[in-house]
């Protein structure tokens, strides 16, 4: 029996699902491909290409070819970039000319897009390489419109703010399925923008300046789904004022996530205004400022507090000493905050202090823990690596501090608080570390059977404890800050003990070896031979080096 194919075209639905699960994959190649093998396959294959554009190679300037395995020689190279740039300023171009009502592209891509990062136009249109001939066809043939020349140190260049501006007001019109809005965007753009996208989840900005004028009005008023919002600055005096009218602006319970990342001015207005948000699950707030610090207590009721993470801009202020009736409310806010697993206290003088009344409480339960900027000799330190062992549910922990001039009970606290817990996946150490002993590291290795990450740093340590850091079966990861006394030999008779398959990719980092214990190229390079081929992983060899009195802190 025989039969023919007679060209029928698969369904609609099939054509979408199979570019669904490229875009899935990042197999951009293999859906332009497609888009050009027909016009059934055109539609769905664009329409996932733009919709999750913002992963492309060509938009992140990421070339999925590894350059290195290509011999070329510099004009080469600098040609294959040109090119590749050339593509990103193509990408833009059919997205700004999509929007327009004469814009003449195949398909409506703007209509496709989830998410608008104008921070990638930007770098794209601050780009040394857009000049000239490529400026001018980025702007040719209908967008010179959004072509704002501007001269700055003799040269002709175009006003970047100006441009973003012009395009995200076209785009934003035609952008009906959009999700996320990221850049740096001028204050008065934003709600015209935020109105006319009914799906708005997520907003990552620049500057906080850009919420003024009713951003927070609008978004309740049109964006039932919005939910996260990120932040890299917002120096204005008004900081705080402005930020939490914009909260009390949304309706409550909107807010999911936020995260201030850098300089800032917010405070307790912003805070409590954040505590109108029961739905806030992750809050980050970096770099606060002295006043900030002195009211934490007033983002008491943010009770439902999944993962947080606070970072005091100097590492000075003193609650305990000097605000305590904050600092008390401090613990018994986080005390009270029973979904809270994640916790990161930064540069805080208070964290020991915090954390050793907190960790006690029968209704925290931590599954990560990061402290950093505490002295290990401190009597705040003691009662908090003891209180340590009361979090079992522990995965995570990561400590850096001051670990000078510390006594033996320092350490065998720290250590005995460590060793109970027993769930403990990922271990760093950094500097609060520095006097320990090979016994030290060795209770950790014997009683943390879970480890998979394990950075320490130490004093002299000979290969004694390389037989128990072997018997650490899933550990991927090893880095030792020590000053290591392996030979070739001993550090080749613990790779080999390790298991090839549960221990795939594992990596092996000997950060400060004794130099009386160096290691030749070719002894390195037959442990890298072997890490690499057996393990799939890597070796890395540094030599200690004791600081020269001209170096600086910073070294």
């Amino acid at each position: 029996m025989s039969s023919s194919y007679h060209g029928a075209t698969l369904p609609e639905e099939i054509l979408s699902l199979i570019c669904q699960e490229l875009g899935k994959d990042g197999e951009f190649g293999s859906l332009y491909r497609c888009a050009l093998s027909s016009r059934s396959f055109a539609d769905p294959a664009l329409r996932t290409m733009y919709q999750l554009h913002q992963h492309s190679p060509v938009f992140e300037q990421r070339d999925e070819v590894d350059v290195r395995q290509r011999p070329m020689n510099y004009a080469t190279k600098a040609a294959e970039q040109a090119q590749f740039y050339r593509k990103w300023t193509l990408l833009w171009r059919s997205i700004v000319l999509s929007s327009l009502d004469n814009g003449n592209t195949y398909k409506p891509y703007c209509r496709y897009i989830k998410t608008l990062d104008f921070r990638n136009l930007s770098a794209m249109l601050e780009d040394p390489k857009f000049t000239g001939n490529v400026r001018k066809a980025f702007f040719a043939d209908g967008l010179q419109e959004f072509h704002f020349p501007k001269r700055e140190y003799n040269r002709q260049g175009i006003d970047v703010v100006a441009t973003v501006n012009a395009i995200g007001e076209a785009v934003t019109a035609k952008t009906t399925l959009l999700e996320e809005i990221d850049g740096h965007i001028s204050p008065g753009f934003l709600p015209r923008w935020i109105a006319r996208s009914p799906k708005l989840e997520t907003m990552v900005l620049w500057k906080g300046d850009a919420l003024a004028n009713g951003a927070g009005a609008t978004i309740a008023e049109h964006c039932e789904k919005f939910q996260n919002l990120t932040i890299h600055e917002w120096l204005s005096p008004d900081a705080d004022e402005a930020f939490a009218t914009f909260l009390d602006q949304l309706k409550p319970h909107t807010l999911s996530y936020f995260e201030m990342i850098s300089y800032n001015n917010l405070g307790k207005r912003s805070f409590e205004a954040l505590g109108r948000h029961k739905t806030l699950r992750q809050l980050d707030l970096g770099n606060l400022n002295q006043e900030a610090m002195q009211n934490l207590n007033a983002l008491k009721d943010c009770t439902e507090i999944h993962t947080l993470k606070l970072d005091d801009n100097f590492g000075t202020v003193q609650l305990e000493t000097l605000n305590n009736d904050v600092f008390l409310e401090v613990v018994e806010w986080l005390s009270s905050c029973t979904n809270l697993r994640d916790l990161s206290l930064k540069k805080f003088v208070d964290g020991p202090a915090i954390l050793s009344r907190v960790l006690y409480s029968p209704k925290v339960k931590l599954t990560k823990l990061f402290l950093e900027g505490y002295t290990v000799r401190h009597t705040s330190a003691q009662l908090f690596h003891s209180s340590l062992a009361e979090q079992k549910a522990l995965e995570s922990v990561w400590l850096k501090g001051n670990g000078e001039d510390t006594t033996p009970d320092d350490l065998q606290i720290m250590v005995e608080g460590l060793c109970n817990l027993t769930n403990l996946k990922e271990l760093v150490l950094k500097d609060v570390s520095d006097e320990f002993s090979e016994d030290h590291i060795v209770a950790l290795a014997l009683n943390l059977p879970l480890l998979e990450d394990f950075w320490t740093s130490g004093g002299e340590v000979s290969a004694q404890i390389l037989p128990a850091l072997a018997n650490l079966k899933h550990l991927k990861n090893l880095t030792l800050y020590a000053m290591t006394q392996f030979t070739s030999d001993e550090i080749l008779d613990f790779l080999t003990s390790l298991d090839p398959d549960t221990q795939k990719g594992f990596n092996l980092s000997l950060m400060a070896a004794d130099p009386e214990y160096d290691l030749g190229e070719t002894e390195q390079e037959i442990i890298r031979e072997y890490i690499r081929t057996n393990l799939d992983g890597r070796f890395d060899f540094v030599l200690w080096r004791e600081a020269d009195p001209s170096d600086s802190e910073d070294d």
